[in-house]
């Protein structure tokens, strides 16, 4: 298997990767990998080396490992070919009539230890559909649970057509002309879904297995279409958002859905390793809607059984979803100024810097003041002289506005919700130090919020939310040092419950020193603005800074701090 990126190897890229989704030790990332120390060293060595010589990244040191991206169209490139080595290794794989460890480590050109670190790698990107274990004496196993081999290998020459030319003995001009004989008699319903080079994918993936049934494997497909339709994917997603009270743009989500899972059960699909860490961040600002997803996808399994189900795909549907709704909330801003040419100046320069405003410009202080007496404005601004604001107004410029004030309104109108409201957010008796000697994240957690509850703060219904979640496995973590446990509640602000533990708990092999139980009112969408001000917060802030945390005052003054 040659890499196209020669100089780095398979645990290097796997590192690279890790890099790219977090920081590091050395001794974590020795563990991750499987490797000692020591060659961790070397390996940053040399990818630090490749890297820098062609200006995509840098591998910074001090207590842990950190990756800084200068080139992100490169790194991306780098992070596409580690997905294409390791589909063609599984391609290969596939194939192999004699999956003996020395026969793929001829076919692949891979170590022993390259072999058993990709099959690992692989057994985690597909978990719940494919299962690679070694038999001793009759090399590697593939079984498959809710996809065929068939699915996977029309998947892999989709993705990557040049695979099939590994396949020995393909007799092309004859498979040519019996997918195009056989085209014929696909039903309309595969044509509606799938496009043309899908099915080609699937011809030669039959031809591969030795399958001259086409009918039959299309026939298959065609019973599980037929339990996929608008009216059973609407009565489960209400059964779910009802529990949610989420805002969501109903119909379009429906048909999203349904479409999806229409193509995605004719040909199943995965999401692709350069997508995972934008995933994960957008699932960090939009909890609610990925555990939607999750409770929908359980559900429907129930449901409609034997179905191909993504959480994860489902989750991106149901953001779009919520979007649509949110499209028309934007930040609504009256400005009182002296001069009109001086007024449509700025008026033009803040719509072409800041995209979620609603702005009004009035001239007469008067009819300033009885606009703002009887609108629900957000933000106003002065656009004269200094000495003639009164107290009434949130930003005072004289003349042309300036990249300065660009910055400061795009700060308070992206954070306007939290800046405006973190005093009831999150109030001294909002913090906790627990000193705690030992016991799991949950036991933890649960004594955390007992504290909490004694304060009368929180109530059982809502405690037993917040651990349920939890305990469900269905995680918020940021930045591998912070559990974002969370619930939703009818409150007038979100409110954030914090628990600073004096000794670090393990959670998912991640250290966590700080749990912010959020809750917030989820029919409210400038109250979701809370999870993301969260990620933008900690994720630009050092895990030293969070660890040296010491009362309420530390972090208050972290999360006021959005810069």
């Amino acid at each position: 298997m040659a890499f196209a990126i020669n100089m780095l190897n398979v645990r290097q890229i796997q590192i690279l990767i890790l890099l790219w989704n977090d920081d590091y030790t050395g001794t974590e990332l020795a563990e991750r990998v499987n490797s000692s120390r020591r060659t961790i060293i070397r390996d940053i060595n040399e990818i630090n080396q490749y890297l820098i010589e062609r200006s995509i990244a840098q591998i910074n040191s001090s207590s842990k490992y950190h990756m800084v991206i200068k080139n992100y169209r490169e790194f991306q490139a780098l992070i596409e070919q580690f997905e294409i080595d390791d589909q063609t290794f599984l391609f290969k794989l596939l194939i192999l009539k004699n999956k003996s460890i020395d026969n793929l480590m001829a076919e692949t050109y891979l170590s022993k230890k390259e072999v058993a670190n990709t099959v690992e790698r692989l057994n985690n990107r597909y978990q719940g559909f494919v299962e690679i274990t070694s038999k001793i004496g009759k090399g590697y196993q593939v079984d498959f649970q809710r996809i065929t081999k068939v699915d996977l290998l029309a998947y892999l020459i989709f993705n990557n057509p040049k695979l099939i030319q590994n396949v020995p003995n393909l007799n092309m001009p004859k498979i040519n002309n019996l997918i195009k004989e056989d085209k014929q008699y696909i039903p309309p319903e595969i044509n509606k879904y799938l496009v043309s080079k899908q099915i080609t994918a699937q011809f030669l993936a039959l031809n591969i297995c030795q399958i001259d049934d086409a009918k039959k494997f299309y026939l298959e497909k065609i019973q599980i279409l037929n339990k996929l339709n608008t009216a059973s994917i609407k009565k489960i997603l209400r059964q779910i958002t009802d529990k949610y009270e989420l805002q969501i743009e109903e119909t379009s989500l429906v048909t999203d859905i349904t479409e999806h899972l229409c193509r995605n059960n004719l040909f199943p699909t995965f999401i692709s390793a350069s997508l995972t860490k934008q995933i994960k961040d957008i699932k960090i600002k939009n909890p609610f809607a990925f555990d939607l997803a999750n409770d929908f996808s359980q559900a429907a399994k129930e449901e409609i059984k034997d179905i191909i189900i993504n959480d994860e795909y489902i989750g991106l549907y149901v953001v779009r979803a919520i979007d649509i709704i949110s499209e028309d909330k934007n930040i609504k801003i009256l400005m009182y100024t002296y001069q009109r040419s001086i007024a449509n100046i700025n008026e033009n320069i803040l719509l072409e810097n800041i995209n979620n405003i609603n702005l009004k410009s009035v001239y007469s202080k008067d009819e300033f003041d009885n606009l703002l007496r009887d609108n629900s404005y957000d933000i106003s601004i002065m656009n004269g002289p200094s000495s003639d604001n009164s107290g009434k107004f949130d930003i005072s410029i004289n003349g042309i506005i300036n990249q300065q004030h660009i910055s400061y309104l795009k700060r308070i109108t992206s954070n306007y919700y939290i800046n405006k409201n973190l005093g009831n957010i999150f109030t001294p008796s909002n913090y906790l130090n627990l000193d705690n000697q030992n016991g799991s994240y949950l036991d933890n957690l649960r004594i955390g919020l007992s504290e909490f509850k004694s304060r009368d703060l929180l109530g059982d219904d809502l405690i037993r939310t917040l651990i349920n979640r939890e305990e469900a496995g269905n995680q918020l973590i940021i930045d591998s040092i912070i559990a974002v446990p969370h619930a939703s509640s009818r409150i007038k602000f979100g409110s954030i419950f914090a628990i600073k533990l004096e000794n670090p708990v393990i959670l998912n092999n991640n250290s966590i020193n700080l749990i912010l139980n959020v809750v917030i009112d989820d029919q409210e969408e400038a109250s979701r603005q809370i999870f993301s001000y969260l990620y933008k917060i900690f994720h630009n802030t050092s895990k030293e800074k969070i660890k040296q945390i010491s009362s309420y005052e530390d972090l208050f003054k972290i999360l006021n701090n959005p810069e």
